[in-house]
């Protein structure tokens, strides 16, 4: 009746809402919204008053500002409650108030856009003095193209602060200049800022037409150098909208032209990028050529700093292929070119890869022991999704090995970093491998409770006994996960046939390697009887022919 269990993590409890709020003020934080995420980690602090966690995130906060910088902080954060004081009354006599999660969202959201226009409206100000007078001067006079200078130079101090609709705003106007008095290679440059700008706001179509537009007039005036590098950009938003057969063709297109231009360093990138997308659809073959052609560019650049990221790809390719082998030498190669180069991070990602082929020979003690090696290192360097992705693997060594306990430990903190970092498919797998590790600890009610979650993700197909590689793609997690939001359906339709094909793919040659180890391993066990048998035979001979002579040495 005292036995001790552990508790599948909840979304709808405090602990919950706790990490949402930590969750907020990290990327508040990141975005360096000071006020905000101070208000949120004291949201957090005051639900959950003994976690050190939010106390040494606000004092990290304190000792990062300066003095006049921290009083305007606190200031904000003080006007915050008080506003929040203020809704909560109203509330409290017109209509019946939101739930806590709801009404902190709303409060931070409110924070959010005040702070966040209050900030624009100060860099807007300071832009537009800055080019007060040149502008003044620009428009009084007739030299139209200077005026179209004047307008791109503010432009692009729009850019330079993600202010996209007033970069738009003056690219704009400095285009309907440039098209009309200007050169083609000055409209072709404002297309491609432009571009940039739309593919920025998440304006992914116009970002295209953007650039094909700034493609078409380097190719009318024979700049190859400028459109095999609009190619690359074309190629990057076909990626990103995850239509990866165009991605291809522009990769393709811009690789031809930078061997006829003998631009390796960007050649370097083309092919790099190359495999990366032939990776993310698991035709591993072209990947790994890819890949392989990278690493030749890089060593005749002498660039041995830029060696790891790639090899560690590779090892990735090699080992869902089932080339353990080369897997294991591509990793070892790469985890001590990154520790070298000081690259600790994309280290312990080598560590993880390490730890999985470990595991899938059974050698659970062993790839636990890596895991532990990689997951000390992610918590150096802040690495979040990695941490969780480790701590997933590691649970499912402990599984394997029978160890529920540590497992369920594992699988419930590598739970809590999905939650925070929004990303439900590591949360999906998670939950799956709780229901596994709870039923085999006889605790169905927390299993249930588990599986309850996991049919509310709407993924309960995910695997789980694949361990998950790492690699340096995994370093957008948190872009790519901001760029969901901003995909059409027919994008976000795309994804899901592609990640449901890659999955399959990955599924039926993990399946397909682990036969093949298992027929090797028979093929060795049958080898070591016949040796057995054949040995067994021949001390039989000799046994024999010894007694035959000890026999004729007594008769004589």
């Amino acid at each position: 009746g005292n036995k001790k269990t552990l508790q599948v993590t909840q979304p709808d409890n405090a602990q919950a809402r706790y990490r949402e709020h930590i969750a907020n003020g990290d990327r508040f934080l990141a975005e360096k919204n000071y006020a905000s995420a101070m208000f949120e980690y004291e949201k957090a602090s005051v639900l959950m008053p003994y976690e050190d966690e939010p106390r040494l995130k606000m004092q990290s906060i304190e000792a990062t500002l300066g003095i006049n910088e921290l009083a305007e902080v606190k200031r904000k954060v003080e006007l915050a409650k008080q506003q929040e004081q203020q809704i909560q009354r109203a509330g409290n006599t017109s209509v019946p108030s939101a739930s806590p999660s709801a009404q902190d969202e709303a409060y931070s959201r409110f924070l959010q856009e005040r702070s966040d226009q209050s900030v624009r409206d100060s860099i807007r100000k300071v832009i537009f003095d800055r080019y007060s007078s040149e502008l003044q001067a620009a428009e009084k006079g007739s030299d139209m193209l200077a005026r179209s200078a004047v307008y791109r130079k503010i432009a692009d101090a729009f850019k330079g602060v993600n202010d996209d609709e007033l970069a738009l705003n003056y690219f704009n106007k400095a285009l309907a200049i440039d098209e009309k008095y200007g050169q083609p290679e000055d409209v072709s440059f404002v297309h491609g800022q432009m571009a940039n700008v739309y593919y920025s706001a998440g304006e992914f179509q116009n970002s295209i037409n953007s650039y094909q537009k700034s493609l078409e007039l380097k190719q009318k005036t024979g700049d190859q150098a400028g459109a095999s590098s609009v190619m690359s950009e074309l190629a990057n938003v076909y990626e990103t909208t995850y239509d990866y057969n165009k991605a291809i063709d522009y990769y393709e297109q811009s690789r031809a032209l930078k061997e006829t231009l003998e631009d390796s360093p960007g050649l370097k990138d083309v092919m790099n990028n190359l495999g990366d997308v032939y990776y993310k659809q698991k035709i591993l073959t072209s990947s790994i050529l890819s890949y392989e052609k990278t690493v030749s560019i890089i060593q005749d650049l002498d660039m041995e700093e830029a060696l790891g990221p790639v090899y560690n790809k590779l090892g990735v390719a090699h080992y869902e292929m089932g080339n353990y082998a080369e897997a294991e030498k591509f990793f070892k190669v790469s985890m001590g070119n990154l520790y070298e180069s000081g690259n600790r991070k994309e280290a312990a990602m080598a560590l993880n890869n390490l730890g999985n082929l470990l595991y899938i020979s059974n050698k659970y003690n062993e790839a636990i022991s890596y895991y532990e090696r990689s997951l000390a290192t992610k918590k150096e360097s802040g690495y979040g999704y990695g941490e969780a992705v480790t701590l997933f693997n590691m649970g499912n060594a402990y599984r394997r090995s029978g160890n529920q306990e540590e497992a369920l430990k594992c699988y419930n903190r590598s739970l809590q970093l999905s939650d925070s970092l929004s990303n439900v498919s590591l949360s999906a797998k998670n939950l799956k491998a709780l229901v596994s590790s709870f039923e085999a600890s006889k605790n169905f009610e927390e299993a249930a409770r588990a599986q309850t979650r996991l049919d509310s993700t709407g993924l309960t197909a995910v695997s789980i006994e694949i361990p998950i590689s790492e690699n340096e793609m995994d370093l957008e997690m948190e872009k790519t996960q901001e760029i969901l939001t901003m995909l059409n359906e027919e994008a976000l339709k795309r994804k899901d046939l592609i990640e449901s094909e890659s999955n399959n793919k990955m599924a039926d040659m993990y399946i397909d390697n682990l036969n093949r180890e298992f027929k090797k391993e028979q093929g060795r066990n049958k080898i070591l009887i016949l040796l057995a048998s054949g040995l067994g035979a021949a001390l039989l001979l000799m046994l024999f022919y010894f007694r035959g002579r000890l026999k004729l040495a007594k008769s004589k």
